[in-house]
């Protein structure tokens, strides 16, 4: 059972309102009502009151959300790491025609200093992608957003390859004007 729905659970078998809930719970009512309708999930903390209100225990109390917590776990850490991947990618595009101003084993250093990070995030992405089986656009799509079931086509995955290949050749070519501009 997913959280927001034992909370009402919980909630309604003490025959109270939201409003009692967060007042003893020492949070608003804006608050519960989120948590119930499962648009936001209490931190550690908050789950330690509910359970010492309630008289359960935290596992009683989220069985069936720990597969939730850690898709949400990996989303953040997919996405933070596509975030780091296009930074990374945008900032050694721009030391790239640096190599004219700098001497050989300056620009060696400065590159493979820049490509510490890009390597690593590039790993850390097809690591997740890997671990949780996406081969799809529409596998991504669906590990980002997972109330919307989208099935694999071709033409799906046609364009975002293309998408990628347009959204990386558009950062080099960013990047380079930038280079161009600032040296």
């Amino acid at each position: 059972m997913e959280l927001h729905n034992r909370l009402v659970e919980l909630r309604k078998e003490k025959q109270l309102s939201q409003e009692e809930l967060a007042e003893k719970l020492y949070v608003s009512r804006q608050t519960i009502s989120n948590w119930e309708r499962g648009k936001t999930y209490p931190d550690i903390n908050s789950l330690l009151l509910i359970a010492t209100f309630f008289d359960v225990t935290l596992d009683n109390l989220i069985k069936g959300d720990v597969d939730i917590m850690k898709h949400q776990v990996t989303q953040s850490q997919f996405k933070k790491w596509l975030l780091v991947l296009g930074i990374s990618w945008f900032v050694f595009c721009v030391a790239v025609p640096t190599r004219f101003l700098l001497s050989g084993g300056q620009f060696s250093a400065i590159i493979s200093f820049l490509a510490i990070p890009l390597i690593y995030s590039a790993f850390q992405v097809f690591y997740i992608m890997k671990n949780q089986e996406l081969q799809t656009y529409a596998d991504i799509l669906n590990f980002l957003s997972p109330k919307k079931k989208r099935k694999p086509t071709a033409s799906s995955d046609f364009w975002f390859f293309g998408s990628l290949f347009l959204a990386v050749w558009v950062i080099y070519f960013l990047g380079m004007v930038a280079s161009a501009l600032l040296f």
